[in-house]
């Protein structure tokens, strides 16, 4: 990622550079500590390959060594897994390696790392440590063709450090909101159904020789309303699949932004104690190779940070983009409540 590509870093870009699935190997391996296994494809390399979570770790910790200087996300964390783990978290735990998985894949410098190539195309993938970092592989490689002073880009780094950390935080709360707002729905469909159980079991009773007519006429309403109330499920099936595939991915591209976000906080807040450190240290060493040194690496550093905001950025945009599908499948599936409770008012007068 050059100076150029600052502000051309696009969520469609990104979303272009790969796209990454990892799904669960049906059969679990061991006796007793079972271990998942994964399918893991990219359409890239058109390849599928299998992985444990280990090698996800290994990888994890090699690009970590390896470019000090990026937003390396973190992994979900490791748990043991007696007599195969419950599928709830089998299933969260997937979709967090995959999240993450993505995020490297596409990203504009790890994307094109050989290791994360290795891992996505071998089958027997031999990952290792590397020798050097980043910095002492690419870092003083690079033609410097920044028109910004240090001081200027430390200005700008910390306007940055600070506007995605209010974006995160805004971001987060929402996706919360969003949550709450679905159980809600969920909840009110469980009590509509709920209520249909128990209109149905007052109308079930045989008609008995003192029912009057207007009794007969209480248990019809009664009848009509239990057959609306249980088949409330079935209601409106072909739209909601529409809407809940466009919220489903809106969520998922809230989630991927605020993965990126957190991995870049973390990232900024490392190299604002490394920069602090570096930048007193070449004011102390003044002059020569060392200082030159020092002062290569802290502009370097300021550089990837400023490009890795530039794609938490991409992120953050495409996610509040996104929001407004999240709105309309809120308010679609409250509308669909609020219609069920009319037909239940009108069936009972």
């Amino acid at each position: 990622m050059t100076n150029m590509d600052i502000e051309s870093v696009t969520f469609e870009g990104l979303e272009a550079t790969d796209v990454i699935t990892v799904e669960l190997v049906p059969e679990r391996k061991g006796l007793i500590l079972k271990h998942c296994e994964y399918y893991v494809s990219s359409r890239r390399y058109g390849t599928t390959v299998t992985r444990r979570y280990n090698e996800f770790a290994q990888l994890y910790e090699i690009l970590y060594a390896k470019y000090p200087y990026r937003a390396i996300c973190r992994l979900p964390p490791k748990r043991v897994v007696v007599g195969g783990g419950s599928p709830h978290f089998l299933q969260r735990r997937r979709i967090a390696l995959q999240r993450w998985l993505t995020l490297m894949a596409r990203h504009p410098v790890l994307g094109h790392d050989a290791d994360l190539r290795m891992f996505l195309c071998e089958i027997a993938p031999k990952l290792d440590k590397p020798k050097h970092d980043e910095f002492v592989l690419a870092g003083t490689q690079e033609i410097d063709s920044d028109n910004l002073t240090p001081e200027d880009m430390q200005a700008k780094f910390i306007a940055e450090q600070e506007q995605l950390r209010l974006v995160q935080l805004g971001l987060s709360r929402m996706s919360q909101i969003f949550q709450k707002v679905e159980n809600r729905y969920e909840v009110e469909m469980n009590d509509i159904r709920e209520l249909g159980a128990a209109l149905q079991a007052l109308s079930a009773p045989a008609a008995a020789a003192g029912d009057t007519p207007r009794w007969a006429r209480v248990k019809l309403a009664l009848a009509t309303a239990a057959q609306l109330a249980l088949k409330s499920d079935c209601s409106g099936e072909q739209d909601l699949s529409t809407e809940a595939g466009e919220a489903e991915e809106a969520k998922e591209r809230v989630a991927l932004a605020l993965e990126a976000l957190a991995g870049g906080r973390e990232l900024y807040a490392r190299l604002t104690r490394g920069l602090h450190a570096e930048r007193a240290a070449a004011g102390a060493a003044a002059t020569g190779p060392a200082a030159q040194l020092l002062r290569a690496r802290h502009k370097y550093a300021l550089r990837c940070a400023l490009q890795e905001a530039s794609v938490g950025r991409a992120y953050a945009l495409s996610a509040l983009e996104a929001l407004g599908a999240e709105a309309r499948a809120a308010a679609s599936a409250h509308a669909r409540a609020a219609r069920h409770w009319s037909e239940l008012h009108a069936a009972l007068r």
